[in-house]
C-alpha cells in the first residue's frame, strides 16, 4: 500500500484529473483529494451533495464534475476552484441516479435511473440541463458505458443481464458533432 486517504463515508467511485494530481471521490458527497504525493494524499475540497453521491465523471476540460446523486439526480458541480466547488446545475431524475457518462463532445449525459431506465440529458447549458429522452431497461441499471463511436450504450441491468441500447439516433444529441466520427 502506497498511501491512503480515509474519506468520511464509504468510497463508491473515483475518477482522476487529466494530470493525475487530483482524485475526485464519490462517497455520499464529493471529496476532492490532492494525490500529487501518493504516500500523503490530502483533502483539497469537498462538496456536500443533497443525497448520496454514487458516481462521478469529469468534463473534458476538467472544470466540471458530473455526479450521480441518487434521489437528487444529476448534480453539475463547478470544480474550477478545487478548494471551493459550487453547484452549477441539477437535473432531478425521476428515480435514483446510479451512474453517469458523457458523450464525446460533453453536451449529453447518460444517467442510469433507478430500477428501469437510462436518461439522456442535454447538458449544453450546464445551469439548465434538460431531459432529451428516457430509454427503458428491464430491471436495475447500475452502470453505463458508451461504445467508442458513441452510438451504443451498454448497461448491466441486474438479473436482466447486459442491455445493449442503440443511442445513435440524432434526436438524442444536442449537436451534429456529439458522437465520434
Amino acid at each position: 500500500l502506497t498511501g491512503n486517504y480515509a474519506t468520511p463515508n464509504k468510497a463508491l467511485d473515483v475518477t482522476l484529473s487529466a494530470d493525475g494530481q487530483t482524485a475526485f471521490v464519490a462517497d455520499g458527497d464529493l471529496q476532492i483529494i490532492d494525490i500529487s504525493d501518493l504516500a500523503n494524499p490530502t483533502l483539497t475540497g469537498n462538496y456536500d451533495t443533497s443525497d448520496q453521491a454514487r458516481r462521478v465523471t469529469l468534463s473534458a476540460d476538467g472544470q466540471t464534475a458530473f455526479v450521480a446523486d441518487s434521489s437528487d439526480g444529476l448534480d453539475i458541480i463547478n470544480i474550477s476552484d478545487l478548494a471551493n466547488p459550487t453547484l452549477t446545475g441539477n437535473y432531478d431524475t425521476s428515480l435514483n441516479a446510479g451512474d453517469v457518462v458523457l458523450s464525446a463532445d460533453g453536451q449529453t449525459a447518460f444517467v442510469t435511473n433507478g430500477t428501469d431506465s437510462l436518461d439522456i440529458i442535454n447538458i449544453s447549458d450546464l445551469a439548465n440541463p434538460t431531459l432529451t429522452d428516457t430509454l427503458g431497461t428491464s430491471n436495475n441499471p447500475l452502470d453505463v458505458i458508451l461504445s467508442a463511436d458513441g452510438r451504443t450504450a451498454f448497461v448491466p441491468d441486474g438479473s436482466s443481464g447486459l442491455q445493449i441500447i442503440d443511442i445513435g439516433y440524432s434526436q438524442y444529441f444536442s449537436s451534429a458533432s456529439d458522437t465520434l466520427s
